[in-house]
């Protein structure tokens, strides 16, 4: 009697009961191995160095973000944290600057700024060296600052002469108001010439803020916040690593059960185990020969 095929929803059911048998038959290494190795994870991820990030907000231009990261910037907040003693300023500057991270605003005129560091006395030191270095960066010097205050000193000269032509004239004015009979034609230029003063006087005390404050440069006035200090370590996360090693571990040993049990029923069909015997022989080193 000829053997009749097998419909294919008994062949479906008899493949789905084997994949069933194959996970009740390793149920204990596919949930105690996952599991063992997660909490090994767990327990090493405590060991690994902790990162801290404090984060400063400053009010500023976005060419600022790129001066930030400048040797000119770099070189003495790292000095003042003493990471060049041991090591060159190159490396120390490399090093400072691939723990900085800067997010410029896109509708306003703030820089976030993020520096990490090992513990939260680090990150906020980090934090606060960058930031002292930047302010005396932004400050003029040389010929720059020696211009500068020439043209301040220029500008609150000619406020204080405009401001004494000011009261002259207004002195003009309030005695041809007091005397209308009096007035004489050129004395109707007076109000239109003390507009005018008071313009030059408006225009020379803009002028000398911007000065001033080219010639501070950045301050803390400008921070919105001041660096942090954090609380919690932002890396490693302990949890997240958990997690993965466990999903990866859980996932490699399927696999490799699924594998070990297809080799398996492989060298049961007699022409399945002469093709696995070929493979084997193809990638197997060959015996050297006998004597």
């Amino acid at each position: 009697m000829e053997n009749t095929p097998l419909p294919a929803s008994a062949e479906a059911e008899i493949s789905l009961l084997d994949l069933l048998v194959t996970l009740a038959d390793n149920i204990k290494l596919l949930i105690l191995g996952p599991l063992t190795v997660g909490f090994a994870a767990l327990a090493i991820a405590f060991y690994l160095p902790q990162t801290f990030e404090s984060v400063a907000v400053l009010q500023a231009e976005p060419a600022v973000a790129s001066a930030l990261t400048t040797a000119s910037v770099l070189d003495p907040a790292a000095t003042s944290l003493g990471l060049i003693q041991g090591h060159g300023v190159e490396v120390a500057r490399e090093a400072l600057r691939g723990r900085i991270k800067i997010a410029p605003g896109r509708n306003d005129k703030l820089l976030t700024i993020t520096v990490t560091g090992t513990t939260p006395q680090q990150a906020h030191a980090s934090a606060t060296a960058l930031l002292a270095a930047a302010y005396e960066q932004s400050r003029p010097a040389g010929r720059a600052k020696t211009r500068l205050e020439a043209q301040l000193a220029d500008a609150k000269l000619r406020l204080a002469l405009a401001q004494k032509v000011s009261f002259k004239v207004y002195e003009i004015i309030e005695g041809l108001e007091s005397s209308p009979n009096k007035l004489q034609p050129r004395g109707a230029e007076s109000p239109r010439g003390y507009s005018e003063l008071l313009g030059t006087i408006l225009a020379a005390q803009v002028q000398i803020m911007s000065i001033e404050s080219q010639l501070e440069g950045m301050t803390d006035s400008q921070l919105v916040q001041a660096p942090t200090v954090p609380e919690r370590a932002v890396s490693p996360k302990k949890t997240m690593i958990a997690i993965g090693a466990t999903l990866a571990t859980g996932f490699m040993l399927l696999l490799w059960v699924f594998m070990r049990n297809g080799l398996r029923s492989a060298e049961a069909d007699p022409a399945s185990a002469a093709k696995l015997a070929r493979i084997r022989r193809a990638l197997s080193l060959r015996s050297p020969p006998t004597a």
